[in-house]
């Protein structure tokens, strides 16, 4: 739509005539109109709101004078942001007086007038229309400078009572203003059924909506839509109240089951459910009905309030049950305030924060500070105040153009101290929580408390808490930083200080790795003081970082120590320092300092020699060689042969070295046997193995025990015997040799300690091996007869005494057993280890103080400290045939294997004649008939399940248990 005057009204007329705009012959159609009017916006737009349905009262009983039926009065806002305002009257016959019509007027406002018509006063409701036009005066209509009235427009001299003469009261009223502002705001329409008669439907509908208008906020006002009279409820676009004829509102009509109906008739209403208790703007229209310039007020302190807010903030009702709450408090009415302080302050920032508010809305401002003012009188009545509310004044406080941060952190200082003072916990951490998260307010709240000598009250109980609350060690570092940077005057409060220092070591116990923390404390101090050059003199670092350091020397566990985190310590670089240092503290500070030096130097030396152990007790000694085993166990290479050594260096008189302890421990750990092999090759070049070019005795005794004990195929094995044992130098060359004799058989024993009577004996059973063979050629030996088995005489048994065998030393032995025991109150299955030995002394001085498991893949498990169970008692014999099965007790490392019942059977010699079966023959006897039996038996728990498949032995101190399967 194109208009020549944009500020002009424009109009439209529709009727049935010969002919219209639109079309050239006979019908509906627009017959008159303003020359700036769009026709497609007329077909598009006016079109659909030019139509009248007769009521069906007035057609049934025939009626013909057009004054008896109702004036249909229309008002839409279209898309554009007009306003169409007309109205729609029956006619009871057209141009060719034989069939009845109705004839529309429009009157279309443009949207910059809207405002001055709907907002000042009601008069616009009395507007005149045209009731005919005669064609022939021409189609086009003048454009109008204003709406053309009648009389002055008066309003309804008592609106309650005329309310009550239509049968509406206080609460049907405010159902039905209630339902046309939420039509506004949703696409639910507003039906009204009057109790009136037809005849008067348009008029009673127009003074209701003058009194509506009256209650209706501007914005509301510019966007309602209506209709004063249609036969039946009907939807459109545009309208949200519509006035329908009685009996049109019919129960469960689901056409409009879900919108507004008042049948005033039947007083039935649907979809109002409304807590009228909870809606103030409601209760204040109500009281401005006879208060019509305070409603005025109103209306214009509601358009400033809202003029910066979005356009649905504009036209919801939520929005003016606030404002109406605002302007009652303003003029008084506490209670509305008192009822709910933090919903009214909260729903004022939202007014207040828009920019240049503070200062465009004066009035709601001055409201918000009588409110700031009237809560700190409260506080200095030692009230606790809301969190919500004082997040509110907090916010208030952070608008721009507000100038209260004094009165807030006195506000602050006395909330907490009154919060303290009921021991509400709670709510002061609650509050300090609020005024951390704004750094500047916390900044100058802390400010005030330390400046004003209240670090005791309202400092100190905070930065513990804060202090306490840290996760790590590092946390602690940052949060001292961070409060000493801001506020300077902590590096002078002592209990500042001492806390951080003290979370510091708290938090350092609890971290799984304490090197690691520390380190990284270490790091993060440095990179704040480098990141800040101003900072201080950096005391309070210094001070943590010592205390750090302290931590390790006065707490760490040395026994859970590993090499990686003892040589990150960066103190231990320095040992006079070190040693300064640990002078100050107990005997116990000075031994660990002692132990944790020598490791260091042991294992960051590039060749370490007995030196490092200088200065260390036998005791400290012991510790610390053990740190080494336990290091170097899964770390043995020939680069660490020489650190390796150190941790078996003893002064004794057979040497310098534990060597029989040194190769059990390299048995136990390295990855090959080659690796032994090799260590014995470099260890021939070693002046603590090599006395006079040849090998300590003591050493060469434990090469050739091991080689007994744990390796007897050792030189049986080419490659290890080109590679190792043919490659022996001097001094090892005859260890080896003599190890190798000590694992030949007796045969080859014999023939080396005796060369030359050997010699003879060779010749001389030659000499006889050569006359047998010629005597048995010549006949002298006839063939032997088969030997027949004595059979027993009847009824008689044979004979089984065994065969006499050689006695066999027993060793002891091990094995596994499962048990169910309670752990914390819990049945768990654990492994226990069954040690069974035959000697009542080994018995007795049995130490599981620490035990070994090798797996037959090299894995090892060791425990400490368990217990030994036995009253070292011999057994009863049936549980030592439960424990120790036959077959089982021959099974022992040294001899290489064991025979079962049925190996040791098959090895007996068997006789047999033809058709005879053999004697039965007797086994050997058991261990146990042997006169050497395992009566006593050991139990020592794990305290876990392990898997007993793959044990290969078990290690009680220096003691191998070879392993057996249970």
């Amino acid at each position: 739509m194109t208009l020549s005057d944009p500020s002009k009204i424009q109009q439209q007329l529709y009727t049935r005539e010969r002919r219209g705009i639109f079309r050239s012959t006979e019908g509906y159609d627009t017959i008159a109109k303003s020359s700036a009017l769009d026709p497609s916006w007329i077909k598009k737009v006016l079109h659909p709101f030019c139509v009248y349905d007769a009521p069906a009262q007035l057609s049934a009983r025939g009626e013909k004078e057009d004054a008896a039926y109702p004036q249909a009065m229309h008002l839409f806002h279209n898309d554009t942001g007009q306003m169409v305002l007309g109205r729609s009257v029956y006619r009871s016959t057209d141009f060719t007086g034989l069939r009845s019509t109705f004839f529309t007027h429009n009157y279309v406002i443009p949207a910059d007038r809207i405002a001055d018509i709907v907002n000042q006063n009601n008069s616009w409701l009395d507007t005149l229309y045209l009731d005919s036009y005669d064609i022939e005066q021409g189609m086009e209509l003048a454009e109008l400078n204003g709406l053309p009235t009648g009389e002055q427009h008066v309003a309804v001299a008592d609106p309650i009572a005329w309310l009550g003469s239509i049968g509406m009261d206080e609460t049907r009223f405010k159902q039905l203003l209630f339902a046309v502002m939420s039509s506004v705001a949703s696409k639910r329409k507003v039906y009204v059924a009057l109790d009136v008669p037809i005849e008067h439907i348009t008029k009673t509908a127009t003074r209701l909506l003058g009194v509506l208008y009256t209650c209706l906020p501007y914005a509301f006002r510019q966007t309602l839509g209506f209709i004063t009279y249609a036969k039946e409820p009907q939807s459109r676009k545009g309208i949200h109240l519509t006035f329908v004829e009685q009996g049109s509102l019919r129960p469960n009509d689901r056409n409009i089951d879900k919108d507004y109906t008042f049948d005033l008739v039947s007083q039935r209403v649907t979809n109002v459910d409304v807590d009228f208790s909870k809606q103030p703007y409601l209760d204040l229209a109500w009281t401005n009905l006879t208060q019509l310039d305070r409603a005025v007020d109103f209306y214009r302190f509601a358009e400033q309030m809202l003029a910066d807010m979005d356009v649905v903030r504009q036209t919801a009702i939520t929005s003016y049950h606030e404002l109406a709450v605002f302007y009652q408090v303003e003029a008084g009415n506490e209670a509305l305030y008192d009822v709910n302080k933090n919903a009214v302050l909260m729903a004022m920032l939202q007014y207040l924060t828009p920019a240049g508010a503070i200062t465009g809305k004066k009035r709601l401002n001055e409201l918000f500070m009588s409110r700031f003012t009237r809560e700190f009188e409260l506080v200095k009545q030692r009230q606790v105040p809301e969190l919500q509310l004082v997040k509110c004044l907090k916010e208030y406080a952070e608008l721009p153009d507000t100038d209260v941060d004094k009165q807030l952190i006195a506000y602050l200082i006395s909330a907490i101290h009154n919060a303290q003072l009921d021991k509400r916990k709670d709510r002061a951490e609650a509050f300090y929580t609020l005024i951390s998260s704004q750094p500047s307010l916390s900044r100058a709240f802390f400010d005030t408390v330390l400046n004003l000598g209240k670090a005791h009250e309202l400092f100190e109980p905070y930065i513990e808490q804060q202090l306490h609350a840290a996760l790590k060690a590092e946390d602690v570092v940052q949060l001292a930083y961070n409060w000493s940077s801001l506020h300077p005057q902590t590096l002078k409060n002592a209990f500042f200080v001492e806390q951080a220092e003290k979370q510091l070591m708290s938090k350092l116990r609890t971290e799984s790795d304490a090197v690691a923390a520390v380190t990284a404390t270490h790091h993060l101090i440095d990179e704040l003081l480098e990141r800040d050059r101003d900072y201080g003199n950096g005391t309070l670092m210094q001070k943590l970082s010592y205390s750090a350091d302290l931590f390790l020397l006065t707490e760490l566990n040395l026994e859970q120590l590993r090499k990686e985190q003892l040589l990150k310590i960066g103190f231990l670089q320095y040992p006079d320092e070190v040693k300064s240092w640990a002078a100050r503290f107990n005997q116990q500070v000075q031994s660990k300092a002692a132990i944790m030096l020598a490791a260091y130097q042991w294992f960051v030396e590039h060749e370490p020699d007995e030196s490092v152990f200088d200065d260390l007790t036998l005791s400290e000694l012991d510790q610390v060689q053990q740190l080494g085993r336990n290091w170097l166990q899964r770390d043995i290479v020939p680069d660490q042969f020489g650190r390796l050594v150190l941790a078996f260096y003893c002064e004794a008189p057979s040497g310098t070295v534990d060597y029989g302890a040194l190769l059990h421990y390299l048995q136990l750990n390295s990855p090959d046997k080659e690796t032994l092999y090799q260590f014995m090759k470099w260890s021939e070049t070693q002046l603590k193995f090599v006395r006079s070019r040849k090998l300590a005795p003591a050493y060469a005794a434990a090469i050739v025990s091991y080689f007994k004990k744990h390796d007897r195929d050792a030189f049986k094995n080419r490659a290890n015997r080109k590679a190792y044992f043919e490659q022996a130098g001097t001094a090892l060359k005859p260890v080896y040799d003599k190890a190798r004799m000590e694992l030949s058989s007796p045969l080859v024993k014999f023939f080396n300690r005796n060369k030359k009577s050997s010699l003879i004996l060779v010749t001389a059973l030659v000499v006889v091996g050569g006359t047998l063979l010629g005597l048995q050629a010549a006949g002298v030996f006839a063939p032997s007869s088969p030997v027949v088995a004595e059979q027993p005489a009847e009824g008689k048994q044979p004979d089984t005494n065994p065969l006499p065998q050689p006695r066999k030393e027993q060793k002891p032995h091990v094995f596994a057993e499962t048990v169910t025991d309670k752990v914390e109150g819990v049945d768990k299955v654990l492994t226990q280890l069954v040690f069974l030995v035959a000697a009542e002394a080994d018995c007795a001085k049995f130490d599981a103080s620490r035990i070994q498991i090798t797996f037959n893949d090299g894995k090892q498990l060791e425990y400490k400290d368990r217990k030994g169970l036995s009253t070292c008692k011999p057994a009863a014999q049936d549980q030592q045939d439960s424990v120790m099965p036959t077959g089982e007790a021959g099974h022992e490392g040294e001899q290489g294997q064991g025979q079962g019942p049925a190996e040791a059977n098959t090895n007996q010699p068997a006789n047999h004649g033809a058709g005879t079966p053999a004697h039965n023959v007797k086994l050997p006897p058991s261990n146990e008939e042997a006169g050497n039996p395992l009566s006593y038996r050991i139990t020592v728990q794990l305290g876990e399940q392990i898997s007993t498949a793959d044990i290969r032995e078990v290690a009680v101190g220096t003691t191998i248990f070879p392993f057996i399967t249970k």
